[in-house]
């Protein structure tokens, strides 16, 4: 019977040591990714009032950087306008860079970019043509999931951060690792 009884204290204990040992991190990234993002962006507030819907690639690069990455974004993103003007175009191209940081396992993430957005506005009319081009500070705050390849985001994209809000969604795909 004692030995009955110090095998079970052992086990006991043995149990209770295993289940003490802290989770191990999740691993460090590896090596860098270059990927592509198809961005849809819907307009609110002032921005709003003048485009309805913003879509268009993004390219995307990642590097390893502590227990995540430092990212760079770059594309141009289309907008479709509550013009009356059928003539006209309306093009952003953000150049950001930021940080995505893994949550738990590392599918899910947290991820902020600061940098410049380009805007360029071009429209024709019986009266004559016009074009205009401005640099804004933007950035975008978000979230998302990664499953092998492929990365959806969401979050607010603030083309400027002055006054301009939109709310975004990607869907990307990682097509090389360095």
């Amino acid at each position: 019977m004692k030995s009955f009884a110090c095998s079970l204290a052992v086990t006991c204990t043995l149990t209770s040591l295993a289940q003490a040992q802290p989770v191990a991190p999740a691993p460090e990234p590896a090596s860098g990714i270059i990927g592509v993002d198809a961005t849809v962006v819907l307009p609110v507030g002032d921005y709003a009032d003048f485009a309805t819907l913003a879509i268009g690639p993004l390219g995307r690069v990642e590097f390893p950087a502590g227990p995540g990455y430092v990212t760079g974004r770059f594309g141009v993103l289309f907008h479709l306008l509550n013009s009356e003007i059928d003539d006209t175009t309306f093009l952003m191209f953000p150049l950001y860079g930021g940080y995505r940081y893994p949550l738990g396992s590392g599918a899910a993430y947290l991820a902020g970019e600061l940098g410049i957005t380009f805007a360029y506005l071009r429209t024709s009319t019986s009266l004559g043509s016009g074009s205009d081009t401005d640099t804004e500070l933007g950035m975008t705050l978000g979230g998302g999931l990664r499953k092998g390849q492929l990365d959806l985001r969401g979050g607010l994209f603030l083309p400027d951060l002055d006054d301009a809000v939109g709310i975004f969604g990607s869907v990307g795909y990682d097509f090389a690792s360095f």
